[in-house]
């Protein structure tokens, strides 16, 4: 039994954007390596040969990080995995590292975190043609970003959830 799973976190709409097409690639990559399954979101599209499980979103709202973290330790739980590798954009990786980390303490789980490092630069993350308005430059993910870092947990888990 396979005891490792893949936790890929989009970064903008829609999966036809670089980010989301660099994050595709290195989820897939390292889930054909490591003969892994994969938790994601509908705008990383992993290959036909790998086994995934999307989180219910509804079209055009894609759900915040701390409901895909949650998910993804849920989804880890009910497989047993006991490791977890997470893929997402450089500027997102602190918050998914984060969210992860609080998910599985929510959880009382014991799943062991691992981050996939990631060869791009910091600011080529960000895509003009995102339909995510955060995710089209560094000045509006920072802007927004620097809020949900020092908002105290217990506030970004009311607005998060």
């Amino acid at each position: 039994m396979k005891n490792t799973g893949i936790v890929a976190f989009g970064f903008g709409v829609p999966k036809t954007i670089r980010s989301n097409r660099l994050i595709t690639t290195i989820c897939s990559t390292k889930a054909y390596n490591l003969d892994a399954t994969v938790y994601t979101q509908s705008d990383v599209c992993v290959g036909d040969a790998i086994s995934v499980e999307y989180i219910k979103e509804e079209p055009g709202n894609p759900p915040p990080t701390l409901r895909v973290a949650r998910g993804a330790v849920q989804w880890a739980i009910k497989k047993g995995f006991g490791e977890l590798w997470v893929v997402a954009a450089e500027p997102h990786l602190w918050r998914c590292k984060r969210d992860m980390r609080e998910a599985i303490k929510e959880a009382g789980a014991r799943i062991a975190l691992r981050v996939c490092a990631l060869p791009f630069p910091n600011d080529g993350w960000f895509c003009s043609d995102s339909t995510q308005p955060r995710t089209r430059s560094w000045v509006k993910w920072w802007s927004r970003e620097l809020i949900l870092r020092l908002m105290p947990f217990f506030l970004y888990k009311r607005i998060a959830s």
